[in-house]
């Protein structure tokens, strides 16, 4: 018999149990150490009726990174290539912390003076909103468009690959409105982003909301009216969206987002703003009662849908981790807004919403826009795009002289891409089959430059250098006519136009002509005229209102004596009309030849047309 002693032996099932128990609680400390931080918004908005929310923020101390705790506001926002300098509208940044200053260390950047290392920080502060644009705040009690970059502070810097893990949380109180937002919700008026990107990423639109749902693609979709819609045709424009979004789905191949969200803002502004999951674009209240309006309409939602692919999932690397707060520099942008402005109008077309006349009406117009401009002789297509922040959006009134727009020329040198890929494979590849190709290859990471010609050149089965070089590179004529043979088509001068021009464009302010622009090469150009001037008189006839220069036309050829005002000053001197640089023209088809009809097909999609 074994002796016992003072010590008990312990059962092996007891160390099974306090195993599992430690195991289980490791575990459970694991997964609470990986849940992510959450950032805490509310947002006051009693004071819209004077266009003002208030904003307490709270930001966990684990986000501070740095030595000391600093929160910054975006300078921009992405898809509008401007500094912006959102943090202007700001005021009475405070802490709730005791004994923390809230000190102001540069234009968009707040140090956190006092804040105690693992103390989460506590913030208010108040956001004006008054610009009516799809990438500024608004604030109305009836209408208001909430822009991310404009609203919410976060820890600096903020540049995505370095933010912290975390969520953001959203809260609006004291809400007396409807709210539309691609965030998702997770409680009352409380909406949610994984991570700052959607928060920026999800604009919120607030007031007298319509919400129209219809399902695409099997997934469901959204037209948000917000503002006056009595005059608006919703039946016609739900039906309409449905097409453009079935006929995009198709052109893609691919539906990359759960939901999506259309918000329409009848305001009587124009404009529009591409999100990864939602956009914002703005029209007039009668835009559905006018052909040509709501054809615009149409080809602004179509641009801003296009960009859900094109921009948002396949983009330059440039513009993606992002940077809120320094430009980020791309020579691609005439892929990500050009190619996109020769699809919106075409993609109408294909989903059978506008008639061929009408397209070849819209491409007419951007080829007038480009010739018409004397900036194209000067900036090349991928100077105009790596200048997009100090040109396209801040135009001086020489930036016609000196600059192109890469929306309007890309939109050009895509339609001519596309031309070069159909001739050179003999109509086996398209423009199409590029864009599909590129997004498949680039969604993940971005492309360069280089890597997107090259993939042109393997669709296009031979080099195509020398066409970039000569379209993107250069400033040299475009391969118009060539384009134009290929698809059989007329470019006739339009009738009625005047055959002598001074090259001065004028702003009819109470009774005044102002001169808004002086073209280079024309005659106002040589005579020294200059935007600001005011011009009084021609050959000793006052300017009339309403038709400012139109008896020009109707002179003999010659020199004639004009009059200004320059700075309260009368200036007097001599001008000798001309013919125009540049007339209108517009595209017609030619003969309908078998292999002409075949080329139209594939191009324009089925040759019924819609009601004009």
């Amino acid at each position: 018999m074994r002796e016992r002693t003072g010590t008990r032996t312990m059962p092996c099932r007891f160390f099974i149990h306090i195993h599992i128990v430690l195991l289980v609680l490791f575990l459970s400390l694991s997964v609470s150490a990986q849940e992510p931080a959450t950032v805490s918004y509310q947002l006051d908005l009693q004071n819209l009726k004077n266009h003002r929310i208030t904003v307490k923020a709270e930001i966990p101390a684990t986000l501070f990174t740095g030595e000391q705790p600093v929160v910054a506001l975006p300078v921009w926002t992405p898809g509008s290539y401007k500094v912006r300098d959102y943090s202007r509208f700001l005021t009475e940044v405070t802490s709730d912390n005791p004994d923390v200053q809230v000190i102001k260390q540069s234009k968009n950047r707040w140090l956190l003076k006092g804040l105690k290392p693992g103390q989460d920080a506590r913030l208010e502060y108040t956001v004006y909103g008054h610009e009516l644009t799809v990438r500024t705040n608004y604030f109305t009690p009836d209408l208001s468009l909430l822009v991310g970059a404009a609203t919410f502070l976060a820890p600096a810097p903020l540049r995505s690959e370095e933010l912290p893990q975390a969520r953001y949380r959203v809260t609006l109180e004291n809400p007396q409105v409807a709210v539309s937002t691609a965030l998702e919700k997770v409680g009352p008026q409380t909406y949610q982003a994984q991570d700052y990107d959607q928060l920026l990423d999800s604009p919120m639109v607030m007031g007298e909301l319509t919400v129209h749902p219809f399902t695409a693609g099997g997934k469901p979709h959204s037209l948000v009216q917000a503002g006056d819609s009595r005059y608006w045709d919703t039946e016609k424009s739900l039906k309409d969206t449905l097409a453009l979004v079935e006929t995009q789905q198709n052109f893609w191949g691919s539906i990359p987002y759960e939901r999506y969200i259309f918000q329409n803002l009848i305001t009587d502004a124009r404009g529009g703003l591409e999100h990864r999951n939602s956009t914002v674009v703005m029209t007039s209240r009668f835009a559905t009662k006018d052909r040509e309006d709501y054809l615009g309409w149409l080809s602004l939602l179509s641009h801003e849908f296009f960009h859900t692919w094109n921009v948002k999932r396949l983009r330059p690397a440039a513009l993606g981790p992002f940077d809120y707060e320094n430009e980020v520099y791309t020579r691609s942008l005439w892929i990500a807004e050009g190619i996109t402005s020769y699809y919106d109008d075409l993609l109408v077309r294909r989903a059978g919403l506008s008639t061929r006349k009408e397209y070849l009406k819209a491409l007419s117009k951007q080829l007038n826009r480009l010739l018409s401009t004397p900036g194209r002789q000067s900036t090349t297509l991928t100077d105009a795009s790596f200048d997009a922040w100090i040109r396209l959006y801040q135009p001086t009134d020489d930036t016609h002289n000196s600059n192109i727009s890469y929306y309007n020329k890309g939109a050009v040198v895509a339609w001519l891409l596309d031309t070069e890929i159909r001739r050179r494979t003999n109509g086996r590849k398209t423009l199409d089959d590029l864009m599909r190709l590129a997004y498949d290859q680039f969604q993940k990471d971005g492309f360069q430059e280089n890597e997107f010609r090259k993939l042109a050149s393997e669709v296009a089965g031979s080099d195509l250098q020398s066409f970039f070089r000569a379209t993107l590179d250069s400033t040299e004529s475009l391969p118009i006519e060539s384009a134009l043979e290929y698809w059989n088509l007329e470019w006739e001068t339009k009738k009625d136009q005047p055959e002598l021009q001074l090259g001065v464009e004028l702003d009819e302010q109470d009774g005044r002509f102002l001169v808004s622009k002086v073209f280079s090469g024309t005659p106002a150009a040589e005579a020294g005229i200059a935007p600001g001037d005011e011009f009084i008189a021609f050959d000793g006839l006052r300017l009339q209102k309403g038709k400012a220069l139109d008896f020009v036309e109707k002179m003999d050829r010659g020199t004639y004596p004009v009059v200004l005002s320059r700075l309260g000053k009368i200036v007097e001197t001599n001008i000798t009309p001309s013919a125009p640089l540049h007339q209108d023209k517009e595209l017609k088809f030619g003969s309908k030849t078998e292999e002409a009809k075949q080329r139209w097909d594939t191009w324009l999609g089925d040759e019924k047309e819609s009601e004009a």
